[in-house]
């Protein structure tokens, strides 16, 4: 009884984290410890099955009533001041101090366990019922959430919604008004897994460390042939610093214009930003192609020196030239023209990937086959990847993962490879 009572009272004098009183598994958590003193057996068991239900596991997690786990994600995931402080590394000491006082605080509340609440329920809703009080489902308690423990987390991980994602994507949400959306499943794709062009993704991991160090770093273009590995490199590149307080937002080419917006977002968050433009192109007058332009020449909606952007095309040049604009007779014709092949010259570094020679088609290959344990002879396996480019897209990295995705579903089968 002493155990939820002092829980009780520990979180009635929350200040810092005071927010997390109104999470919905934290107040059916607080209705149940008020329940158990003097209470109707009938409120006791809705609180409790309400409390049931908010920890009740979703689709893909475990499935443990885990109190004191959750609990945990939410103090993460609280945007507090402290959080942001320790996020940028200007703790001050009156915040720790609050900050503490409230960990101590919700530790005391993560202690309480099943046998707890149990035992004061039948104490104080009677014997009688004690049998159907026995038969309510566990839950997982305990821990202890320290101020150093919080302080690195929040360090390495951030706060806030930046603290649950790293991978986002700005959209338009269901009110109509864009806004960011954390990737739950963002593509785990690691640069080990990345074959060939190793000169070509030194220079983005160049500029990515430059960035990430505090040192003035470039906007970059990947630009090249299809399934070259452009946008797999910037997501590996994502993946290999994410620790380092790297973050990814994935804004489509329709949602430039809103650049000052989510701007506006993240200029204040202490942690580092990629704005990932996959597949970059504009038709002729898009407004979009402006929007670009004017970010990348620093104008009222510059980026921040938490943000880069890194951008992908197929077009060394984004917009297609029109004849009429080349014949055209118009003094300024020609200015135009220029004016639609000036963009890409506006991001800092163009890294070029184009599609490999044979050579380097069939290193691919083979460093594929050999992450996979494919033991086939190489020369019956080049013969196989020759064929299947000219088959189906030509040389690059993803037709080589194709073949070899194709090869190890034969294998597995019995089959031959050499019939397709």
């Amino acid at each position: 009884m002493e155990t939820i009572r002092k829980a009780r009272l520990a979180l009635s004098s929350l200040g810092m984290y005071r927010p997390l009183l109104k999470d919905p598994m934290v107040a059916a958590f607080i209705r149940v410890l008020d329940a158990v003193h003097g209470s109707s057996a009938e409120n006791f068991f809705d609180a409790y099955g309400e409390f049931i239900q908010t920890l009740s596991p979703v689709r893909g997690e475990a499935e443990v009533l885990d109190f004191s786990g959750r609990l945990r994600t939410l103090i993460h995931q609280n945007d507090s001041l402290f959080a942001r402080q320790a996020v940028a590394g200007k703790l001050t000491d009156k915040v720790q101090k609050i900050a503490a006082n409230d960990l101590m605080a919700l530790s005391l509340a993560a202690a309480v366990s099943t046998a707890d609440i149990k035992k004061a329920a039948c104490s104080s809703l009677g014997e009688d019922i004690a049998e159907l009080i026995k038969t309510l489902p566990d839950f997982t308690s305990g821990g202890v959430f320290d101020l150093t423990s919080m302080k690195d987390f929040h360090a390495k991980h951030g706060c806030g919604i930046y603290a649950s994602y790293g991978a986002f994507q700005w959209q338009r949400g269901a009110s109509g008004d864009s806004s960011l959306f954390g990737v739950a499943s963002p593509d785990p794709v690691r640069l080990s897994q990345l074959k060939g062009y190793e000169y070509e993704r030194r220079m983005v991991l160049d500029n990515t460390e430059d960035f990430l160090n505090g040192i003035s770093a470039n906007n970059l273009l990947l630009y090249g042939d299809r399934g070259t590995g452009k946008s797999s490199t910037v997501k590996a590149v994502f993946n290999e610093y994410r620790g380092r307080g790297l973050r990814i937002i994935e804004v489509s080419k329709d949602s430039i214009v809103e650049f000052s917006h989510i701007i506006d977002r993240i200029a204040s968050v202490p942690l580092k930003f990629i704005i990932f433009i996959d597949d970059l192109s504009f038709n002729e007058d898009d407004d979009n192609y402006s929007a670009l332009k004017a970010v990348l020449e620093g104008g009222v909606s510059a980026r921040p020196n938490n943000t880069v952007i890194y951008a992908t095309s197929n077009r060394r040049h984004f917009v297609k030239e029109n004849f009429s604009e080349r014949d055209s007779d118009d003094v300024h014709g020609g200015d135009a023209v220029q004016e639609k092949l000036s963009l890409a010259d506006r991001f800092g570094i163009t890294v070029t990937f184009v599609s490999p020679d044979q050579n380097l088609y069939f290193k691919i290959v083979r460093s594929l086959a050999t992450d996979r344990g494919i033991q086939v002879d190489p020369a019956q396996l080049e013969r196989g990847a020759a064929q299947w480019a000219l088959r189906f897209n030509g040389r690059s990295p993803r037709t080589a993962t194709q073949y070899i995705d194709w090869v190890s579903g034969r294998i597995e089968k019995g089959m031959s490879i050499t019939d397709f």
